[in-house]
């Protein structure tokens, strides 16, 4: 599935942190029926294989945080956020520079349908309640409290 191109496409809402980092990632977690998409990390991955992780990757060099948050939901799942806010910046604990800020979004609003997985990043995808986040294994440890907290708003 790919993005079509609109000549005036939705501008989606949001509040976007500026950042100078020398990386970026942001992440996606679209939230319906008190659950969240997550999606298991291929076992080729370089980076937490085998774990489940917010749908998002890096922002390319220029882009903007918005835009690439859309681009990699589209890339990753098929879908399109309309409706994001900015909910956390995190880092790995081994990130002590804090050179590589994760942006975690709240998505409640998006186009695209079901989510599809695409690609070969990922191996499997998932609608997570909040029992289910307090257990599983999650690409980086910050991601829990945030999930919890996005579910029980």
């Amino acid at each position: 599935m790919g993005l079509v191109e609109d000549e005036n496409p939705p501008k989606a809402a949001s509040t976007t942190p500026k950042e100078n980092s020398m990386s970026k990632i942001v992440c996606a977690a679209f939230i319906a029926n008190e659950k969240v998409l997550l999606v298991k990390r291929a076992p080729h991955r370089k980076w937490s294989a085998n774990l489940w992780d917010l749908v998002g990757g890096h922002v390319d060099k220029g882009e903007d945080i918005d835009v690439a948050l859309v681009r990699e939901c589209l890339e990753e799942v098929g879908l399109q956020p309309l409706a994001f806010s900015h909910e956390a910046t995190l880092y790995q604990d081994t990130d002590r520079s804090e050179k590589t800020p994760f942006h975690v979004y709240a998505v409640r609003s998006w186009n695209g349908g079901a989510a599809s997985m695409l690609g070969d990043e990922h191996s499997e995808l998932g609608w997570f309640s909040s029992r289910d986040v307090e257990t599983i294994d999650l690409a980086l440890d910050g991601y829990r409290p945030v999930i919890l907290q996005i579910l029980a708003a």
